[in-house]
């Protein structure tokens, strides 16, 4: 049977046997069972216990699964899945079978890029894909203000925010952007490593850094509370 395309002549004949008698037959056999097409295949990733995500997205430190999933899901057994490299030189098939495990940070040949879908009369399905490796960014915890420091001024003054972050895919093209959020607002600041912020009354106030890459990996520093003196008050 073709499940990525199905024949409807068996279901014409069956439907006008079954009109011219049925007044004269109250028997009528079951249709035999026949599987619905397949509607689509979906590809999926995972790591450790985390569920798995059509987010082709892994972290090299970790083993990862990629598998395949046929809607309706009673095809699944019916079909044969073949993982493939394909590179500009060859096509190398990795595995066949619905699921294929791999280790992000091992050459990228093993790694697959094509899935190939047959069902039991030849017919198939071809999807081409591409599995991220990123490594998550991470925010230095050395930061200005540090925490607990105490700035001296007054609204008007524009006190210094300051920290670092690094990803070891910058090399590749990534690009990190943050976010500063003081005393609960946040500040997008793009790329930026420093801004100057004024307008704070005197007492305590806390702040933090989140950082974020291209493909949604974050860090966030955990919130450092810092002291403002109003020294116009003062005088």
């Amino acid at each position: 049977m073709n499940l990525f395309n199905r024949p409807i002549l068996p279901f014409l004949v069956f439907a006008t046997f079954f009109a011219l008698h049925l007044v004269g037959c109250l028997d009528v056999p079951d249709y035999p069972h026949e599987l619905q097409p397949v509607e689509s295949i979906t590809v999926m990733v995972q790591q450790k216990k985390a569920p798995y995500s059509t987010l082709l997205k892994v972290n090299p430190s970790d083993s990862a699964t990629i598998t395949a999933k046929a809607i309706p899901e009673e095809n699944q057994d019916d079909l044969t899945f073949k993982w493939f490299f394909v590179s500009e030189s060859k096509d190398s098939l990795l595995k066949q079978g619905d699921h294929y495990s791999f280790y992000p940070n091992t050459l990228n040949e093993t790694i697959p890029n094509k899935l190939i879908v047959l069902d039991k009369e030849g017919n198939q399905q071809v999807l081409e894909f591409t599995v991220v490796i990123n490594t998550p960014p991470v925010l230095s915890d050395s930061t200005v203000p540090a925490s607990g420091d105490t700035l001296y001024g007054s609204q008007f003054s524009a006190f210094r925010f300051s920290w670092s972050s690094m990803d070891l895919d910058l090399y590749s093209g990534d690009t990190l952007f943050h976010i500063l959020e003081i005393d609960g607002k946040q500040y997008d600041v793009g790329t930026l490593l420093e801004v100057k912020q004024s307008g704070f009354k005197a007492g305590k106030h806390k702040f933090r850094i989140i950082v974020r890459d291209l493909y949604g990996d974050t860090d966030t520093l955990s919130y450092k509370d810092f002291y403002v003196v109003d020294t116009l008050e003062a005088k």
